[in-house]
């Protein structure tokens, strides 16, 4: 199950972007396989931060907007990555940084992408007015 999917990819480069990225043997087209790859790259790195935090068979449902967020950045400096002739852009190696800062972050539990089993609903509790106030605790001291 991927993390992110060639649709988000297309929402951040615009399709001939891809196409050149992707187009190996110039048939105007992309290639899904050079995609899925790297997406598959990106997932992979996206498991190593997580493993032993948080599953990594989600279904597709599951994944929440972040982690296909972060899927989507490193699999477009994956595809940037694998021309060399082609220099990348600040823009996605900004990217490619924050999707790892934010890795770090979900690592070591300061963000928390999915709701957690164990977080206790929030309770609100109406009491009536406080019985002993401190003019009364004076009285005894």
């Amino acid at each position: 199950m991927a993390y992110s999917t060639l649709l988000d990819i297309k929402k951040s480069l615009p399709e001939e972007k891809i196409i050149e990225l992707t187009d190996d043997y110039h048939n105007g087209e992309i290639d899904t396989k050079i995609v899925d790859d790297a997406i598959d790259q990106a997932d992979n790195t996206i498991d190593g931060y997580l493993r032993g935090r948080y599953p990594a068979d989600m279904d597709d449902a599951d994944v929440p907007e972040l982690i296909s967020d972060i899927s989507t950045k490193i699999a477009i400096y994956n595809l940037f990555r694998r021309k060399v002739y082609i220099d990348l852009p600040e823009s996605v190696v900004l990217d490619y940084k924050w999707a790892l800062k934010m890795l770090e972050k979900v690592q070591d539990g300061t963000i928390t992408p999915f709701p957690s089993a164990n977080e206790p609903e929030r309770v609100i509790v109406k009491t009536r007015a406080r019985v002993f106030t401190e003019s009364v605790w004076a009285k005894y001291r």
